[in-house]
């Protein structure tokens, strides 16, 4: 009777250290999934690694007002302009910024770029995603934005080719403003003056 109990008892001590293996597996298993597609693997469901792209500043209006700001931090890709205005290429995109406008690099991989845009003035030339909080702007051609983030707005002007926010297409030579924060009123057609004496400066720049 005691070695029939026994047998029973080891049987299901054998059962419960199997079961914990398997537990721990499937922990291990979650874990490298969680991973990988962190990483975008393939093997996890993910598009694959691609290469990434760098921004470079490639020209400043006046470097010297920007002493002690950094255009380009290297670690995370942001991008800032202080006293001067900043051109820049981003993969196949060039940016151009006005003063007091910051971007922040969400997504670097050739192909992919995106950038959230924390405020102020910019062009930009696709292909290319923009974020503003919750709004998604993206080109393949040519388009200005101006976010007055004080105002919880911002402004999209398609100056060549096809631009939109998400589903909302933006014609060529179209402009329209859209909240940035609920309760989200209408997007509306605007209209948008880039040789106003306040902005013409920073449109010549980006024709140059």
């Amino acid at each position: 009777m005691n070695s029939k109990v026994e047998r029973i008892e080891r049987s299901l001590r054998l059962s419960d250290r199997w079961i914990t293996i398997l537990g721990v597996g499937i922990v291990m298993l979650a874990m490298i999934l969680v991973i990988g597609r962190h990483f975008d693997a393939s093997w996890a469901g993910g598009e694959g690694w691609l290469p990434t792209s760098k921004v470079v500043v490639v020209k400043q209006s006046n470097p010297s007002s920007d002493i002690g700001c950094q255009p380009v931090d290297t670690t995370r890709q942001n991008i800032l302009s202080c006293g001067s205005m900043i051109k820049a290429t981003f993969g196949t995109s060039t940016l151009w910024l006005d003063h007091e406008t910051a971007l922040v690099v969400v997504d670097d991989r050739q192909g992919k770029e995106s950038l959230t845009m924390d405020g102020g003035r910019i062009v930009v030339t696709g292909p290319i995603v923009i974020h503003v909080r919750d709004l998604v702007f993206s080109t393949t051609g040519t388009m200005s934005l101006v976010n007055y983030s004080w105002l919880n707005r911002v402004d999209a002007l398609t100056m060549e080719g096809e631009s939109k926010e998400e589903s909302t297409s933006i014609p060529q030579g179209s402009a329209m403003s859209f909240d940035t924060l609920p309760p989200y009123e209408p997007s509306t057609s605007i209209d948008f003056n880039t040789q106003s004496p306040s902005v013409k400066a920073f449109y010549d720049f980006t024709a140059d």
